[in-house]
């Protein structure tokens, strides 16, 4: 038996203990079932034991887990200390890597880097476009923050911190003919677009259309400063926050929905819930948006 074993393997070991069932430890850790029943091959291979043997009531844990359970918790308990060390923003050197998409990059991103850089002058910071890649790596424990809305699709392994709450809000050219939102609905609609963000759906478009509002998009961009060039000149409309208005654009109200507030979260691995530099990311970011959105 070597000594070849990640923490994470360790984490799959002691939630099969608990669980007794490989569904409930995938959907517990983020994970497929097949990669769990992976993991779970391999150190039956490492420690030459079945591990857990297939019973009426779900996978029975064999004397060795049973004898070696207190060892691996142990373990575990170890290594999480060690990411309570004492954290200073000064003296960090480390790499923050944040993932974003275009319209909060746009709108937050200067700001956010610059309050950053004060409180972190050593450290590199690296501000990238949410994508699926991205997500995976995220869910896969790769340790760094995405600043999104709230998405329900995210699997429970990725914890999602409110922010703050805003109001979004269509916007035309300051002289555009139309002055309310049914007007609107004769012109053409330019919307953001994002891999891994909204690009399958939109859930603004999906709650305008519950109360019987069909908007359509016209066209998709990724480049938000091209969609308020386009809009600035010419009779499409697009949406943003209500106080993020572009140059010599103004705003057309959305219905008054109970739920049109768009909450505004910071993601990140659970397993990083108890990082101190998580929570200074919070407290900078958190500061920056109540200090601009509503």
């Amino acid at each position: 038996m070597g000594h070849n074993l990640d923490i994470q393997s360790i984490y799959v070991l002691v939630k099969m203990y608990e669980l007794r069932n490989v569904k409930l430890v995938a959907d517990a850790l983020g994970k497929t079932s097949s990669a769990i029943s992976k993991i779970l091959s391999k150190l039956k291979l490492h420690f030459e034991d079945p591990l857990f043997i297939q019973g009426r009531n779900g996978f029975e844990p064999t004397t060795f887990m049973d004898t070696n359970l207190a060892h691996l918790e142990h373990i575990l308990a170890t290594f999480d200390s060690i990411q309570h060390s004492e954290f200073s923003p000064q003296t960090l050197k480390q790499e923050i890597i944040l993932y974003g998409h275009a319209l909060f990059w746009d709108n937050f991103g200067d700001k956010l880097y610059l309050a950053l850089r004060k409180d972190a002058p050593l450290a590199k910071v690296s501000m990238r476009q949410w994508s699926l890649e991205a997500r995976s790596r995220l869910v896969e424990g790769e340790n760094s923050v995405l600043f999104n809305t709230y998405d329900e699709t995210l699997p429970q392994v990725i914890l999602q911190k409110s922010i703050c709450e805003v109001s979004p809000t269509f916007y035309v050219r300051q002289d555009h003919p139309a002055k309310n939102l049914e007007e609107l609905a004769n012109y053409p609609f330019v919307i953001t677009r994002n891999p891994g963000w909204n690009d399958v759906r939109y859930p603004l478009l999906e709650r305008l259309a519950a109360v019987g509002y069909q908007v359509t998009p016209t066209v998709e961009i990724e480049n938000t400063l091209a969609i308020e060039n386009i809009v600035r000149n010419s009779d499409h409309y697009s949406f943003t926050m209500s106080r993020l208005l572009p140059d010599n654009c103004r705003g057309i109200a959305l219905p008054t929905l109970s739920d049109i507030r768009i909450n505004c979260v910071m993601s990140y691995h659970r397993a990083k819930q108890n990082d101190p530099q998580k929570e200074w990311l919070y407290n900078t970011c958190h500061r920056v948006l109540n200090q601009l959105a509503e």
